[in-house]
């Protein structure tokens, strides 16, 4: 029998065999030297990251207390609820469960469980009983972090002036955002090492840094004046139904900020109440064309620069006047004119009955260098460097526009210059200090426990704007607004008060509306000679475009005025006195 013998295997299968065998071991060669090699560094770091987690400790945020110490916003403790998809095994259940104890909707649920990235913050500000019952559901994935919740114990008041936290802890207006680096302290860190699971290992003990707590602030802000104030300006809105509402309350020694408050306002607690105009702080923000309250200023001037008298009489052309400047002339009309107008008037009853002529007069004799001096004087077309965010600096027109016919017959009526209600009031309340002017504060102390006082933010240093006796001289002409002039109804009682109405028509369109209007009233007590300075507050409420019940200044702003004054007085114990019955004057 004849058997063939097996066929020799092809050599060129062999080579392939090896070829393939050789670039298998390449491949792994060179996939090893990446891993090992070039990738080593990166992939040691991973590996750490999954091993070894950083926590951040937050620190404490500084509390906000009024004059008295009374908290105004503090951080108390509470939870944060983070989430790490990764290390998760039940997203369903973990949807459920938290959506009924927090309220956190499904759709933003859902959208954290599935994302790639760990650490998620599911929810921030959870009380005990809260992370009590997340702690008992015992889900994979779900941890939580000790942290601090805002909160306003004495309810949310003075929004503007205090401000609110963000939820990325930040301070978001007011004090809160100017000092927060003071405010927010320093976090610290915890160091520790996990399972693969996401479990911190037993027995292993990491890195810890304690965190640093935050500096207090104390503000000069009064809560029951604060309070009072917010009160008027409330039932000013209701009553008036205004654009807008600034109020104001400064003691006039020190140049501090007693109350402070805006209307539309916010509640900080409410995030569905943070509209862009009830976030605006107008008390610092609102500018306009002050009106009549900036009369006794000019009339003051023009008094201490020796060109007038208190007691001078000036004749008003009863209520229309045209001055002559070359060809050009310049008709003014008064408020007066439809009574038939005021004749002669001394510069206090000019102020008193608020003559637009006798203004212009005076702003005539000052001209206009001396006038454009006066007003950089008075700090007006600045910022006062307050430490609230969005200051407005109010609009001054430069030297060379100011004219005749045109600043000094303008400005000393309150036209052709837009103020502040801040720049106003501390104006005013130079003249209420005896003709010092101090610069607005509003910070009384910063700390911290266990630490020495910061330093506070630097103000400007007063300045004299009035010789004293031309002060007290304004002072009491300014007194008379109340006992016979356009403030008669709103005087106060048992005190001698000094003020001025004001209403000016707003510009539309860039001219003068005879719809719309600003009313406004600034008015301080006690205002008699013998009164301490360090008794005496000043109030200033301004409304814009009253569209009820009235929009003269005398209607709109000066009651609520009285009534902030008469209980911040009241409250604060300042003396009464008998009030002189007021003077008639002459016809």
């Amino acid at each position: 029998m004849i058997t063939s013998a097996p066929a020799p295997h092809p050599v060129w299968l062999t080579i392939a065999m090896f070829a393939i065998f050789a670039a298998a071991f390449a491949v792994l060669a060179l996939r090893l030297h990446a891993l090992q090699i070039e990738q080593h560094e990166a992939l040691r770091a991973r590996g750490e990251r999954q091993r070894v987690r950083v926590i951040s400790v937050p620190a404490r945020r500084g509390g906000i207390f009024d004059a008295s110490g009374a908290p105004l916003a503090v951080s108390q403790p509470s939870w944060t609820l983070l989430a790490d998809p990764a290390y998760m095994d039940d997203r369903l259940r973990a949807t459920l469960e938290l959506e009924r104890i927090i309220g956190v909707p499904r759709e933003r649920l859902r959208a954290h469980f599935s994302a790639a990235t760990n650490g998620r913050v599911i929810a921030h500000g959870l009380d005990e009983a809260q992370a009590q019952a997340i702690r008992e559901l015992r889900l994979r994935g779900l941890r939580l972090r000790r942290d601090h919740a805002r909160c306003w114990p004495s309810e949310p008041l003075a929004p503007h002036v205090v401000g609110f936290v963000n939820d990325d802890g930040r301070g978001g207006g007011g004090i809160e955002q100017t000092m927060h680096e003071w405010l927010a302290g320093r976090d610290g860190r915890e160091v520790m090492e996990v399972d693969a699971l996401g479990n911190p290992l037993v027995g292993i003990s990491g890195e810890r840094q304690e965190p640093e707590d935050g500096h207090h602030v104390q503000l000069t802000i009064e809560i029951p004046v604060q309070r009072a104030l917010e009160a008027a300006l409330a039932e000013a809105a209701e009553k008036h139904a205004p654009q807008g509402i600034a109020g104001i309350v400064v003691r006039a020694a020190t140049g501090e900020i007693v109350a402070m408050a805006s209307w539309p306002t916010f509640d900080p607690r409410d995030r569905s109440t943070f509209r862009p105009e009830a976030l605006n702080n107008r008390a610092v923000q609102f500018t306009y064309e002050p009106g009549s309250t900036f009369k006794p200023l000019i009339a003051g001037a023009a008094v201490a620069d020796g060109l007038a008298r208190f007691d001078e009489r000036i004749f008003c052309e009863h209520g229309r006047w045209t001055h002559r400047v070359g060809r050009a002339a310049r008709t003014i009309t008064d408020h007066s004119l439809a009574s038939g107008g005021h004749g002669m008037l001394t510069v206090t009853e000019g102020i008193a009955l608020s003559d637009n002529i006798l203004m212009a007069k005076l702003g005539l004799r000052l001209g206009p260098q001396r006038l454009y001096e006066w007003v950089q004087q008075l700090q007006f077309g600045r910022r006062l460097g307050i430490p609230l965010p969005g200051e407005g600096p109010g609009i001054v027109r430069p030297r060379q526009a100011w004219n005749e016919l045109g600043a000094c017959m303008s400005v000393p009526m309150g036209h052709e210059i837009a103020v502040t209600p801040l720049q106003l009031i501390m104006a005013h309340a130079a003249i209420a200090n005896r003709g010092m002017w101090m610069p607005p504060r509003l910070i009384k102390r910063v700390w911290r426990e266990g630490a020495s006082d910061a330093a506070l933010p630097l103000l400007e240093a007063p300045r004299r704007v009035f010789r004293e006796q031309d002060a007290l001289q304004i002072e009491e002409a300014m007194t008379h607004t109340m006992s016979e002039g356009t403030a008669r109804a709103s005087d106060l009682e048992g005190y001698v008060a000094a003020g001025k109405t004001g209403t000016t028509m707003k510009i539309v369109d860039g001219r003068y509306s005879h719809e719309q209007h600003v009313g406004s009233f600034v008015g301080w007590a006690p205002a008699h000679r013998e009164a301490p300075v360090q008794d005496k507050l000043v109030c200033l409420i301004a409304l814009d475009d009253a569209t009820k019940n009235g929009h003269f200044g005398a209607q709109v702003a000066a009651p609520y005025v009285q009534r902030v004054l008469q209980f911040a007085l009241e409250r604060a114990g300042v003396p009464k006195v008998e009030k002189p019955a007021p003077a008639r004057r002459a016809r």
